[in-house]
């Protein structure tokens, strides 16, 4: 048996005007201080009555902020959370909301967990805003923080993480910076890719899988040279491809990114951006058919077409890191992190430390 798990959508131009139903609650608006210097927080905030708004940092959050913000919660009590932002700020409140009901630790937030028979009632109704093209987060059951003393990242999730509702409104995504544009653009992308090659796959994440590949493909560079008509199909396909993951789930790709990226520090799309193609590469010698089957869908040899893409925006550049002394330490990581389970073949660790090896090598020549 399968469940397919997806909250109300409101999409396109001028959707955030679906929150007038909800104008009489209290709100609670966090976002990030970034986004309120650009006032979006405040076209938000106009719509309610009575409302607050709480600044986080603009970067990917760790479970000590989700513990501090979920007490602001509780004291608030608010009716309407709202979460504007990235996937960093979504996956906060995501995560402060269950720990603002529940006493638990962050890592106990899995799929098995019954947070309803630990006390947990949903009390405030649940409002996510992305506010760039790519984590899918407003619509997942996926929270990812880090753990700063162990230098990894925690992935969680269970059913209860999913929001109430999902605005996706491309007012908020008319300024996203072009570097923005490339590391969501190519997350969306990998979310969509990864989901159709998932052991986990299924006729409908697959359906939302190619079509999100589909938008993406044919808008992805003219969102990057300023068309806001591709830019808002890009952030309508960044929650298609969401939809499709969260239901499907990804793999190698994301368990790689996951690594590098809590050692070195650096943002998850720009990680997951240099990581697809080399992964994508693997699977092809590895044999993984589904790869074909997904070109076929699409139209396009997909592994031609995202070596174009990394090629056109330049995405081996993460490359530069020195990572060669810190080879076993991303393998380790990577072979532990959940989402290696559902990939479309479980590689051994010789052949996650070939693969890095190959890539220090083209690092080298580059």
């Amino acid at each position: 048996m399968w469940n397919f798990n997806s909250p109300k959508i409101s999409y396109g131009r001028d959707s955030l005007e679906v929150l007038e139903n909800f104008s009489g609650k209290k709100a609670l608006i966090i976002t990030d201080e970034a986004l309120s210097s650009l006032k979006y927080d405040e076209l938000v905030s106009k719509i309610f009555e009575k409302s607050e708004t709480i600044l986080v940092k603009p970067k990917e959050p760790s479970k000590e902020e989700a513990v501090e913000l979920s007490e602001k919660i509780r004291e608030k009590e608010p009716e309407i959370l709202v979460a504007l932002g990235g996937g960093s700020v979504i996956d906060l409140v995501k995560a402060a909301r269950i720990l603002s009901e529940v006493d638990i630790e962050p890592e106990e937030i899995t799929p098995f967990t019954n947070l309803e028979e630990l006390g947990f009632k949903g009390r405030s109704y649940f409002v996510a805003i992305p506010t760039t093209s790519g984590t899918g987060s407003e619509v997942t059951w996926a929270i990812v923080l880090r753990d700063e003393r162990e230098k990894r990242k925690i992935i969680m999730a269970n059913e209860k993480v999913i929001p109430d509702l999902a605005v996706v409104d491309p007012v908020f995504v008319e300024k996203l910076p072009k570097k923005l544009v490339v590391s969501t653009g190519f997350d969306a992308l990998s979310h969509a890719i990864e989901a159709f090659l998932s052991t986990f796959s299924n006729p409908f994440s697959d359906a939302l899988s190619v079509k999100a590949i589909e938008i993406i493909l044919k808008n992805f560079e003219k969102s990057y040279e300023g068309n806001l008509e591709a830019r808002e199909k890009m952030h309508i396909s960044a929650t298609i491809a969401g939809l499709a993951f969260s239901n499907s789930q990804v793999g190698l790709v994301h368990a790689l990114s996951h690594a590098f990226g809590a050692i070195f520090d650096i943002p998850h799309g720009e990680s997951v951006a240099a990581f697809l193609h080399p992964v994508l590469e693997f699977y092809k010698k590895k044999g993984v058919g589904r790869l074909d089957e997904l070109s076929k869908y699409v139209g396009v040899d997909i592994l031609k077409e995202v070596r174009r893409l990394s090629e056109r925006f330049g995405v081996k550049k993460i490359f530069e890191f020195d990572f060669e002394g810190k080879i076993n330490e991303i393998v380790k990581k990577a072979m532990e992190d959940s989402c290696i389970v559902t990939a479309p073949l479980i590689p051994e660790e010789e052949d996650l430390k070939n693969l890095l090896e190959e890539i220090a090598c083209m690092r080298e020549k580059s």
